[in-house]
Parts: C-alpha cells; structure tokens; sequence
C-alpha cells in the first residue's frame, strides 16, 4: 500500500471516529452502551423518542443539528486529498476504459415507497439525507471505498443505525439495507434516480 492510500485510509478512520463522536456527544444522554468490535463502532440508544412525539421545536432543534453536522463532515471532506481514479480489473481488460474506484452518487434519488434522498458528495465522502416534507429526517454520513459501502447513521428520534448499499454499474440504483442499531431489526433499501 503506498503513501497516499494509507493517509486516505487514515484520513476516513479518523473521519469516522469524529463523527461517532459527535453523534456520542448529541446524544450522550440516551446512550447506553458504546460497542467497538470488527465491524467497526457502534452505540445503543435508549429512551429515543417517536419522531411523532418531538414538538415542533424539538424537531427544528434537531434537524439543524443534523444540517449543521452534515455541513462540517463535507467541509472536513473538501479539505483532505481525495483518491485517484483506478481503473478496474474488467475495464482493463475490455478496453482503455478507467472507471472510477468509487461511484457518483451526488444528486436526488427515490425509493419505491416515495421516500426523497439527497446525496451530497466531495470526492469519496458521502451524505445521504432522507427528506420528507422538506424536513431531513435522517442522514447516513462517512467515505465510500468502492461500490459497496457500509455508512453510520442516524435520525430525527435520536436513533442510529447502519446503512449498507450497493450501487449498479450505471449509478442509478442502489440496493440494500438499513439496520437499526438499538432493535437490530433491518429495512430493505431500494433508491434509483
């Protein structure tokens, strides 16, 4: 491995852990349990309200701390080198070809249910923001490495969670999951644009 992937590599662990921070030091009072294990770090939450029961302001509160997080990590992510495209075994072999080592995902997307996305993205750090009524509701953040991808996230009801995905050759559909840290129970991911 040489120099630059290994301070990308480090660049998005320490990504990573600074998010996890912040999202320990929001919600440090509903945290019950902070896991670090080969999957990486996650946190079990208790007492999180229903989305359904956040007055009005408390809902503003925290969908602006969410911006305002979102907002950092990509200005984090500006800053830092990003990786170089690579071209893939397939691609080398079929023709000159260089397909980037990690998608474009930037833009809106939709889910079967009607459910809008917006994806921001500075080289491989991404931000997907589930929005409904204007209002983001939830936000999967960190790098991306390649075509697959496991991202942290969290929403509006103080919950966190995993969302994993993996996206199509022609960057239109992503497919996957999102597990929910605090029950483990799993949600299918379907987005296309």
């Amino acid at each position: 491995m040489n120099e630059k992937s290994q301070s990308t590599v480090k660049l998005g662990l320490w990504l990573t852990f600074g998010a996890f921070l912040l999202i320990v030091f929001v919600f440090k009072n509903q945290i019950s349990e902070i896991h670090f294990g080969s999957e990486g770090m996650s946190a079990k939450m208790v007492n999180a309200q229903d989305v359904s029961k956040l007055s009005p302001e408390d809902r503003k509160n925290v969908e602006q701390e969410m911006s305002q997080r979102i907002s950092t990590l990509e200005e984090q992510a500006r800053s830092q080198p990003q990786p170089a495209l690579q071209a893939t075994p397939e691609a080398q072999n079929t023709s000159s070809y260089q397909q980037p080592s990690f998608p474009n995902l930037a833009g809106y997307w939709s889910s079967p249910g009607g459910l809008a996305y917006q994806v921001n993205q500075q080289g491989n750090y991404v931000a997907i923001s589930e929005v409904n009524a204007g209002i983001i509701q939830a936000v999967a953040t960190g790098q991306i490495y390649g075509w697959s991808f496991r991202l942290p996230s969290y929403n509006l009801a103080g919950r966190s969670g995993i969302l994993s995905l993996q996206v199509s050759e022609d960057q239109r559909h992503m497919t996957g999951q999102y597990q929910d840290v605090l029950t483990g129970a799993t949600i299918p991911m379907q987005l296309y644009r």
